[in-house]
């Protein structure tokens, strides 16, 4: 096996990236569907919404949205708030910011390895856990 078959490797501590590749594949698919998008963005202009509120403004059936609110929640991406039969549906906004890092160190690997005109991105993904962590 030459360098390149193997598993994408922390330049510093020579340890598999996969738990962070994981994660930002995780919270990409997440994000992966546009009315989970669409979900976010009405939650983002609201403190708040329960998912009665989020069917209404919505074309999709309550058990879509319900479904799609799951995957959001499974993500980290949205808290629930219990309040009798109720869940009250708010942002997590410290795991936002922790996908929006995510996502911009993975681009900043990707685009510095254009840059650089390197043919081997596997290497330039090598920093994509350090750049995470700063």
């Amino acid at each position: 096996m030459n360098e390149t078959d193997g598993p994408l490797i922390i330049a510093d501590t020579d340890l598999p990236c996969l738990s962070a590749c994981e994660d930002l594949a995780a919270m990409f698919r997440a994000l992966g569907h546009p009315a989970r998008i669409a979900i976010l963005r009405r939650l983002a202009g609201e403190q708040e919404a329960c998912c009665g509120q989020i069917v209404d403004a919505l074309p999709l059936a309550q058990s879509t949205v319900s479904q799609h609110l799951q995957v959001l929640k499974e993500a980290g991406l949205l808290t629930c708030d219990t309040r009798g039969r109720n869940c009250h549906y708010h942002l997590n906004w410290a795991r936002l910011q922790q996908a929006e890092d995510a996502s911009a160190a993975f681009w900043k690997v990707l685009n510095a390895a254009k840059a650089d005109g390197q043919e081997n991105p596997g290497k330039a993904m090598a920093g994509l856990t350090d750049a995470q962590d700063k």
